[in-house]
């Protein structure tokens, strides 16, 4: 089981950029079937106006494998994947982003 999060937007309907969401929806990945189901809300304790405390967010992911946002910095993806997530960009609603994860690991 591997854990995906999403930084949302919009009041959770759509993908967002890393550095400016605030909050973030962890979902339950089952590798074997295909199974995505929620877990949790995470809501990130960096300054609400400072996308320079991506950091915050990062530590407040931690336990989560994959990430998947609209658009992130150079040094939190490089620093994302040195830590050993996934990173991942795409952009629109939710459950169309999840849908294009799902394709991809066919």
């Amino acid at each position: 089981m591997k854990k995906i999060v999403i930084a949302v937007k919009d009041n959770g309907v759509k993908v967002g950029h890393f550095g400016t969401s605030e909050n973030f929806i962890v979902y339950d990945y089952d590798e074997n079937t295909g199974n995505i189901s929620y877990d949790t809300l995470i809501i990130s304790p960096k300054n609400r106006t400072s996308s320079e405390e991506w950091e915050k967010s990062a530590d407040a992911i931690d336990m989560c494998d994959i990430i998947i946002c609209e658009k992130i910095g150079v040094v939190p993806k490089v620093q994302f994947k040195e830590r050993g997530f996934e990173v991942i960009e795409d952009s629109g609603l939710i459950e169309e982003v999840l849908d294009n994860f799902l394709n991809s690991q066919k």
